[in-house]
């Protein structure tokens, strides 16, 4: 394989999307509606039906028409990778479940074609070994393609060649990529996403603030559709609470684990906008309701607790 020439990109030839939850059906939807012929593949043919459904409900009429023309998924992920120039995995943040898959991707694939990983809090160049072609691996995350154009690219063991189709297939679905100069747990960018989302769910858990007070002041702030809580919610609780996971155990320190009361949610299937129910109730959260700046009722403004000596 280290003969093998390295292959530019093609808007023409196929990509295959590995792994079709909230974000692999984002990714899926990207490719397909810039014309790219994609082909998804789901290790549960249910969650592969959904996310065809769901990719062709999102965007303009022009992206629907373009989703249903170019986005097609297979039971077989030996035909999923047949012919393609890209298998990006998007499976979940389970270090082991990662390498496994990425090991079978790069022994099915074709000689010439390029892996990526969508992950977004382990490290590349464990991920590069696990699949087999280390030169032609990059990890790219997307933060919602549906909704923003940022993407981080992270391949300090990629060739060059490798680099530069990465950024031409980010460029050509309309992102920016955006370059990390070293192997970083969590990038660049997403570091900082993950600095606020733990002092969220910090205050969520101890009682300072309600998931719509936090959102509220923040899209009051900074002008946004929606607030760290509708993000999280976006992303997918359960992906939430495996990526903070993924932190403690990296550093040791029981503060960087994911709170109870996410870890609840997630137990009670309340995972986020897919599921219907998060920390908003779907499909009409309040963050979405015209009023919801203005503060609508105050029932979830609690007063502080007394001390005893007042």
């Amino acid at each position: 394989m280290s003969d093998t020439p390295f292959r530019q990109f093609d808007p023409t030839s196929p990509v295959a999307i590995i792994g079709l939850g909230v974000i692999g059906a984002k990714v899926a939807w990207s490719c397909a509606r810039s014309g790219m012929r994609t082909i998804g593949y789901d290790i549960d043919p249910a969650a592969a039906q959904q996310a065809l459904a769901l990719a062709a409900s999102w965007g303009s009429d022009a992206d629907r028409e373009a989703v249903q023309r170019n986005f097609s998924v297979t039971a077989s992920l030996t035909e999923a990778l047949a012919g393609v120039q890209l298998a990006f995995e998007n499976v979940p943040e389970v270090p082991e479940l990662k390498g496994r898959v990425l090991a079978e991707v790069g022994e099915r694939g074709e000689s010439e074609m390029y892996i990526g990983t969508n992950t977004s809090s382990l490290l590349s160049i464990p991920l590069a070994r696990a699949s087999g072609r280390p030169k032609r691996f990059f990890a790219m995350n997307f933060t919602d393609p549906t909704d923003g154009r940022l993407v981080e690219l992270m391949a300090p063991a990629a060739a060059a060649e490798t680099i530069t189709f990465a950024r031409r297939w980010a460029r050509a679905q309309g992102m920016v990529p955006i370059a990390v100069q070293r192997d970083e747990m969590g990038y660049s960018f997403n570091r900082l996403w993950r600095v606020i989302k733990k002092e969220v769910l910090r205050q969520i858990s101890a009682g300072i603030s309600t998931p719509e007070n936090i959102d509220r002041a923040w899209m009051l702030t900074f002008g946004t559709d929606a607030g760290p809580c509708g993000l999280m919610d976006q992303v997918g609780l359960a992906t939430i609470a495996a990526i903070e996971q993924r932190y403690a155990d990296a550093s040791g320190d029981p503060a960087d684990a994911p709170p109870d009361f996410l870890l609840k949610l997630v137990r009670a299937g309340r995972t986020g906008e897919r599921a219907g129910r998060g920390l908003y109730e779907y499909p009409n959260p309040q963050f979405r309701s015209p009023s919801f700046l203005d503060g609508g009722e105050d029932s979830d403004q609690r007063p502080a607790r007394q001390s005893r000596s007042e």
